[in-house]
């Protein structure tokens, strides 16, 4: 099943915003969620939830939420629970997405990698699992590569121009009244759960909760994010044979820049 789309512009200033940074598969999931996948079978980088508070007229706080792999669902969801999830994607004009129109609108979600594209039915294995599950919120993009970056795919002879991509993904929401979002979880087996807005915050406080799957240290031994990626995608159920594997590539660089992914990707049919 595919995302929802829409075609309203996600707010950037809402209650919780939701960051997806670094080495994550986002598929579409039941009733109306968004299922992801965090890669765990990689030794240079370190998964790690944050919450940052934003109080007003103060500076911002930062609490630790998670670190270290996933031992158990996480999820995120509005509280009171409804029946069904009301996730979607900002999606600004109609499909096909033309990366190479200059009027794209640079929060839209389509400016991600999504690796179905290249692999019709790929799934995850174990090695993305346990899944965080979030069934609210609008997915766009928050940061979005510059232009002299020129990302592309190649295999083989192939090459493939993407000419910006998402850095990051996240996803914005704003709950309706009388309601707040949830998040639950488990720390070494003791489960944890945190509500949003804070009873204790003052009004108008707003939240980030990000989603950090990359390296821990600034100097990292070179390596291609996508390589990262196909020790969890399979195909059938078996691993992608390695010459059907594609590569990331972009232009020479002389300083480091945010915008150089470790980057999230869908799953999308």
């Amino acid at each position: 099943m595919p995302f929802t789309p829409t075609d309203i512009p996600p707010s950037t200033s809402p209650l919780v915003t939701m960051e997806f940074a670094g080495q994550m598969l986002l598929s579409p999931g039941a009733d109306n969620t968004c299922n992801i996948g965090v890669n765990r079978w990689t030794l240079t980088h370190t998964f790690q939830v944050m919450l940052i508070v934003n109080k007003p007229n103060r500076p911002s706080t930062l609490v630790r939420l998670i670190a270290g792999p996933l031992t158990g669902a996480l999820t995120i969801r509005l509280e009171p629970a409804p029946t069904h999830g009301d996730f979607k994607v900002f999606a600004a004009t109609p499909d096909p997405f033309d990366r190479f129109d200059i009027h794209n609108n640079e929060l839209d979600y389509r400016w991600r990698i999504n690796l179905r594209e290249r692999h019709p039915g790929a799934d995850i294995n174990d090695g993305a699992r346990p899944l965080v599950t979030l069934s609210t919120g609008v997915l766009f993009t928050p940061n979005l590569t510059p232009l002299w970056l020129k990302p592309r795919l190649t295999k083989d002879t192939v090459t493939i121009s993407l000419n910006r991509i998402a850095a990051d993904l996240a996803a914005a929401i704003q709950p309706p009244a009388n309601t707040g979002v949830k998040l639950d979880w488990s720390e070494f087996g003791v489960p944890q759960s945190l509500t949003l807005p804070r009873r204790y915050d003052p009004p108008y406080t707003t939240y980030t909760v990000s989603l950090i799957n990359e390296p821990p240290m600034s100097s990292v031994p070179e390596h291609n994010e996508l390589d990262l990626y196909y020790r969890v995608l399979t195909l059938g159920g078996v691993p992608i044979p390695y010459p059907d594997h594609w590569r990331l590539e972009y232009d020479d660089h002389d300083e480091k820049t945010d915008e150089i992914p470790c980057m999230p990707v869908t799953l999308e049919p």
